[in-house]
């Protein structure tokens, strides 16, 4: 009776995590905060790496999201999870968390703590996916910021940029060059990841014509060009960061292999609630389903 109490116990245990821990920044003392030599230090959860390694069959493919405080990346993180479930899991797992405090809620990087697969059985994919949610940028010191984006860099298959606005501002920009330097001045032997943008509630690619104030439709290539080049007459930069901005994005363009992009339409209202109980997966399936029929008629 016991060991079936044990058990039970721990089968609850297991249930209970869902998101989790994975990293911590670790909070500098004064003294440290003080010291220009200071670097700061992050903090693996141990329970987080030995669930890594016990339940995720490899290769891992790690998606991580990453972007601007308050952008959504705890949602979309959530949603690709509910969207890669082959089955609804238990309701006291919790999603990530994420809300509208203007602090942030998400601090470190986040994990969901159970392995997802690839939706396309047929295809043959072996190994696990393992979804990262990071911090926001902009609510930490920019030494620990770098650290962290590096950190999620590294650490990605699938490196996940949220932009909200759709454009990469002179702020994201600086954040990923710098993690990019830092990259390749390791000098070892490292495969950077496949590097996603994510413009949210655009549906399609577009740009606003200066002359008529339309939008006008581009392909997804034109696209991703505009959000990497400098317009000068509608900044309010000096010459020489104008300058040095093109130059990061120039550089940018030729360390990453490939840069990619991909359209998150505008959320139902159901989906966009923060609530622990919300019921994400069948949200997902509900609006699919709603999909099909329209489509077919």
């Amino acid at each position: 009776m016991e060991n079936l109490s044990m058990a039970c116990q721990e089968a609850l245990s297991y249930r209970q995590e869902g998101s989790i821990q994975l990293i911590r920044c670790v909070t500098p003392t004064v003294e440290e905060r003080n010291n220009p030599e200071y670097v700061p230090q992050l903090e693996i959860n141990e329970k987080a790496q030995e669930i890594i390694s016990q339940r995720f069959n490899a290769p891992i493919s790690i998606i991580v999201y990453v972007g601007n405080m308050g952008v959504g990346k705890s949602k979309l993180a959530s949603l690709t999870i509910a969207a890669l479930e082959k089955e609804q899991h238990h309701p006291s797992m919790g999603w990530f968390r994420s809300g509208v405090n203007p602090d942030g809620i998400t601090r470190g990087v986040w994990m969901w703590s159970e392995p997802l697969y690839h939706p396309d059985d047929h295809e043959g994919k072996k190994g696990s996916i393992l979804v990262l949610d990071c911090e926001g940028m902009g609510d930490l010191d920019e030494t620990t910021g770098a650290n962290l984006y590096l950190f999620c860099m590294i650490m990605s298959t699938a490196f996940c940029v949220l932009l909200r606005p759709a454009r990469i501002e002179k702020d994201q920009c600086e954040r990923l060059y710098h993690a990019l330097r830092r990259f390749e001045n390791m000098r070892t032997q490292h495969v950077l990841p496949n590097f996603w943008l994510i413009p949210l509630d655009s549906s399609e690619f577009a740009y606003s014509d200066e002359d008529t104030g339309d939008d006008v439709t581009i392909t997804k290539e034109q696209w991703i060009e505009i959000v990497f080049s400098v317009k000068e007459e509608r900044n309010h930069l000096s010459t020489s960061e104008n300058q040095r901005l093109k130059t990061q994005y120039e550089f940018i363009h030729r360390i990453l292999p490939k840069i990619d992009a991909i359209n998150i339409d505008h959320l139902p209202p159901p989906l966009k609630k923060n609530t622990k109980t919300l019921d994400l997966y069948s949200l997902l399936r509900e609006e699919e389903l709603l999909n099909i029929k329209n489509r077919d008629g």
